[in-house]
């Protein structure tokens, strides 16, 4: 008896271990982007894109990491040029400008009711 209520809790627990990974909740935006609604991460589908350029193909990006992203990609043109701080801080993109951006990047999804966004 004890081994067939071991055996059994093994499998329950292996059941209940699969079905919690996976279960992220993504939307797809006009087959160029996906948003993660689960994790609040963003991701590039497409290689050649000058909406975001500095968004590596298939790399997910918190908001973090999206707005050091796109930070090092506009001083890059510039890094080698003598600037005071105060001239780097008016080229630097602020975290509100980065995150308007995502913001206009999703702002069609509904996490609530996930649909892909299609032109």
């Amino acid at each position: 008896m004890r081994k067939i209520k071991k055996i059994f809790l093994t499998i329950v627990f292996s059941i209940s271990l699969v079905s919690c990974g996976g279960n992220d909740v993504v939307v797809q935006i006009y087959g160029a982007f996906e948003y993660n609604c689960t994790t609040d991460e963003y991701r590039a589908l497409i290689s050649e894109n000058i909406i975001t350029p500095f968004m590596k193909k298939n790399k997910w990006y918190t908001k973090e990491e999206f707005h050091e992203a796109h930070v090092e990609h506009v001083l890059e043109p510039h890094k080698n040029m003598p600037m005071s701080d105060s001239s780097l801080a008016k080229i630097t993109p602020t975290r509100e400008l980065s995150e308007s951006m995502l913001g206009e990047m999703i702002v069609d999804v509904d996490c609530e009711n996930p649909k892909d966004i299609n032109f």
